[in-house]
């Protein structure tokens, strides 16, 4: 019987649940948490409302293939079309010879959407990716500070994730992220979408950018709406205009034999979107005093966008890259782990174009909140 390809249906969850426990991660987050599935793969009005953005291979009855797709508009520089970031891609071990594994990653490749994107993929998959044409992507980078006289919790944390380290090995590495600068007060803050986002803030952004459109119906479906996480809104206005940024506090545990153990407090930003320079240094300024408020002792960004990350490093981030150690900051905080944790990703699009690294004129704006990166272990 030949291989069928087709969407989930809505009452096909438990199924889906059991592949997953059972072939992709034992007791992954979408098996304990279906609102969270269903937030994925259900967004009202970017797809049928009968079905799930997930596509399955059966053989007959047997579920032997699975492919998540999470609908978004994408941005490029102003103009907008249909687009599918996709995950959870895995075929059961006696189904991967032949030609499954290859028809199933097709089943989102369809005229209507004009762009693929698959970030955070295993790098065991990368040769699937490169046999179908997909650009395979340099890791996204990622900026660090340590807050102000945070940095013995830091070295500890550090020491936590590697056992053999010395005290002065973590406190050299943190050394070179603390931040020092002074920001200037802010005087007004405002801790929502800003009213005028569609009208005056998003198009200035869209028109010199590529990513997901983020207006006003994205930001409260990917953070108002979050099941799970309590992100932030930091809003700070300059003239007719506001600067956005949107971060969440990450209680770092480890895990120990009676479970997991509350270690610290970090910070994750996975917006900034500053109407200017000036604009920029207020909303930092007033990350700053929110991360103080809430004890966390450090925060990081992923993006590969140019102008964010030279805003950012300025400001007193500083690109993990830049120090000989940097990519040891462990970026798995539940449970904390020191393996790693570089995000890989492959894109199919039908205008090229894809993020670099290190390109200095990078019109990509992609952050670690884009598909399903941030989300719990």
């Amino acid at each position: 019987m030949a291989i069928e390809f087709r969407y989930a249906k809505l009452d096909e969850y438990p199924r889906i649940s059991d592949f997953l426990d059972q072939h992709w991660a034992k007791n992954h987050v979408y098996t304990r948490m279906r609102d969270l599935f269903d937030w994925s793969f259900h967004r009202p009005g970017h797809w049928e409302a009968d079905s799930y953005s997930f596509a399955l291979a059966l053989d007959g009855d047997e579920l032997v293939g699975i492919l998540g797709g999470i609908p978004f508009r994408l941005n490029r520089y102003g103009a907008t079309s249909k687009a599918i970031w996709i995950v959870n891609y895995v075929i059961r071990a006696d189904y991967r010879k032949g030609a499954t594994a290859l028809q199933l990653l097709s089943s989102f490749r369809k005229p209507e959407f004009s762009g693929v994107l698959a970030f955070g993929i295993n790098p065991a998959t990368v040769v699937i990716y490169q046999v179908l044409r997909g650009q395979v992507l340099p890791e996204i980078p990622r900026h660090f500070l340590v807050m102000p006289g945070q940095q013995k919790r830091m070295a500890r944390t550090l020491q936590i994730a590697y056992p053999d380290w010395s005290q002065d090995q973590a406190m050299d590495l943190v050394s070179s992220f603390e931040f020092s600068k002074q920001p200037p007060p802010v005087r007004e803050i405002h801790r929502t979408v800003p009213s005028n986002w569609d009208e005056k803030d998003w198009p200035m952004h869209a028109e010199n950018t590529i990513g997901a459109v983020r207006d006003t119906d994205y930001l409260n479906w990917r953070y108002s709406s979050h099941p799970v996480f309590d992100y932030k809104f930091i809003s700070v206005p300059e003239g007719d205009r506001d600067g956005l940024a949107v971060w969440r506090l990450e209680t770092i545990r480890k895990q120990t034999e009676n479970g997991r153990e509350d270690v610290d407090r970090i910070g994750r930003l996975v917006e900034f979107l500053p109407a200017s320079p000036s604009n920029a240094e207020a909303l930092l300024a007033a990350l700053i005093g929110e991360l103080r408020a809430a004890d966390a002792m450090a925060a990081d960004f992923y993006g590969y966008h140019s102008d964010t990350r030279a805003l950012l490093q300025e400001l007193g981030f500083r690109g993990a890259e830049t120090s000989p150690q940097g990519s040891s900051i462990p970026s798995r905080f539940q449970p904390l782990d020191g393996k790693g944790g570089g995000i890989l990703s492959a894109v199919f699009l039908r205008d090229g174009g894809a993020p670099g690294k290190n390109d200095l004129d990078c019109p990509w704006y992609w952050t670690k909140s884009d598909s399903d990166q941030d989300r719990p272990n």
